[in-house]
């Protein structure tokens, strides 16, 4: 490395290092709830295995990694996410290094870092954060065995391409982009089409095996899962759920990167000297992003469904806008992406500064369930329940996280014999119950309490949450359980 290509690379250090650090002061200090979500990963992670319900297992081994050192306060849960992203942009870095030069590694690693869903990312755990660090590795060590024959590029990538596959299935697009990078570069073509690209094959598989086994030891609930979020069964081709999700990108990875992005494909599509590593990361954005708006006009998807293909998108944006007018779109980038990372803290600090702003609906589930949990763990203990039961994933997650101390064991209501979630496949209300502390909202109290022989209205939980809205939540001394009435 030349001294100059090492300059770019300390500021690119030192700027990480300071963003993540104020990142994690953020998350210690906030005093927003864990996000129903990120309770749910918590408890997997109190169970560490080869996969959950809806989920690949990384996740779960992430946290039981970062609450091994730090405990199990909110920000211990959370710190991974952060400390990954930090990760990822160093390999964006390198790619952008690779691919352009150290000027734009730089560029593009800050870039990466402070995207409006990077900055949003970093404020909670998600399965997110794991992906794109395995993803952004997977790509660096591919774009090395470009140039570099040695078998070492190969099993690294197999060996993010396989964790990758551990923390989302979305993992398995790296294959279809790594196809359509061999049908545009010759360089790429020596890769995949050789021993090296079948060993980042094998080995990748063969880490995915166990998360397999334990799939099919459990009948497939990761797959009948995943294949329930794509819904094609209830099509709707919808062209504004398509622009929907189309604006969304905008909002994730940044209205002015996202220019910068369309006019680097502008770009490759009319400029005969493409370089092939240019190309190699337009086929690692484009696939996901189409793939994903085709998915959105079907039945629906998430703004985030698209993750993976910023991880090549930041430097061809980055390079697209730093030779247009002396970089100042560039600069404009970060000034907009960097006012809304800095907005985001605020809001982590000062949940009601989101209120202020319009944006208390966006953060309402990370609120008041402190509140519950106390009240739940209260109630159990005075009226010395042996059980205390939720209806929904949601507030069944929050209960195993904030009631506590917990003197009765948690288990979740079922109307059938159906496996919905995880805690309907590990944790299933069954009779004989003779005493629960039931947990429901008002509007599922009819249906769950009609599964009991009485009931009586023990306490109701009442919590302001953001967007100027109230959680209200129903405690019933439910007696004499029937079990779940039918299955589907």
């Amino acid at each position: 490395m030349s001294a100059e290509d090492r300059r770019y690379l300390n500021i690119a250090l030192i700027a990480i290092a300071a963003i993540t650090a104020i990142r994690v002061a953020v998350l210690v200090l906030s005093p927003l709830d864990l996000y129903p979500d990120e309770a749910q990963y918590w408890w997997w992670s109190q169970n560490p295995d080869w996969g959950y319900f809806s989920k690949p297992p990384m996740i779960g081994w992430v946290i039981w990694l970062t609450t091994a050192f730090f405990g199990d306060a909110e920000w211990a849960i959370r710190i991974g996410s952060p400390l990954l992203h930090a990760l990822t942009a160093l390999f964006v870095f390198g790619i952008a290094r690779r691919c352009f030069d150290a000027r734009i590694g730089m560029f593009s690693a800050l870039a990466y870092l402070t995207t409006p869903g990077v900055s949003y990312s970093s404020g909670l755990i998600s399965t997110d954060a794991p992906l794109l660090f395995f993803w952004a590795m997977a790509l660096y060590a591919f774009i090395r065995a470009m140039d570099d024959p040695r078998w070492r590029w190969a099993i690294l990538g197999g060996i993010a391409f396989g964790l990758g596959l551990e923390a989302k299935y979305a993992m398995f697009y790296l294959l279809l982009c790594a196809g359509v990078a061999a049908l545009l570069s010759k360089d790429a073509r020596k890769v995949v089409l050789s021993g090296r690209g079948f060993a980042i094959l094998v080995i990748g598989l063969l880490l995915l095996l166990p998360n397999v086994l334990w799939n099919a030891a459990h009948h497939f609930p990761t797959v009948a899962h995943t294949e329930h979020n794509a819904d094609w069964s209830a099509a709707k081709y919808s062209v504004s759920e398509t622009l929907s999700f189309i604006g969304g990108q905008f909002g994730v990875f940044g209205p002015v990167l996202m220019a910068g992005l369309l006019i680097a494909f502008w770009q490759l599509g009319r400029g005969p000297e493409r370089s092939s590593k240019s190309l190699v990361l337009a086929a690692f954005c484009a696939p996901p992003l189409v793939l994903i708006v085709i998915q959105s006009f079907i039945s629906e998807a998430n703004a985030n469904w698209a993750a993976t293909a910023y991880v090549a998108a930041v430097p061809l944006a980055v390079a697209a806008l730093a030779g247009l007018w002396k970089s100042r779109l560039l600069w404009l980038s970060f000034a907009i992406d960097g006012l809304t990372m800095v907005v985001l803290w605020l809001i982590l600090l000062s949940p009601s500064f989101a209120d202020d702003i319009g944006l208390g609906n966006a953060f309402k589930r990370m609120e008041g369930w402190q509140q519950l949990g106390d009240a739940v763990a209260d109630e159990a203990q005075s009226g010395h329940y042996a059980l205390i039961s939720a209806a929904n994933r949601s507030i069944m997650a929050e209960l195993l996280y904030y009631a506590a101390p917990r003197t009765a064991f948690v288990r979740m209501w079922d109307k059938d014999l159906h496996d919905d979630d995880h805690f309907q496949m590990t944790l299933r209300l069954t009779p004989p119950a003779h005493r629960v502390l039931m947990v429901v909202s008002p509007q599922e109290a009819p249906t769950v309490l009609n599964s009991f022989d009485s009931n009586t209205l023990a306490d109701t939980v009442t919590v302001p949450i953001g967007g100027h809205h109230i959680r209200v939540t129903q405690l019933y001394d439910a007696r004499d359980y029937r079990g779940p009435q039918t299955s589907r």
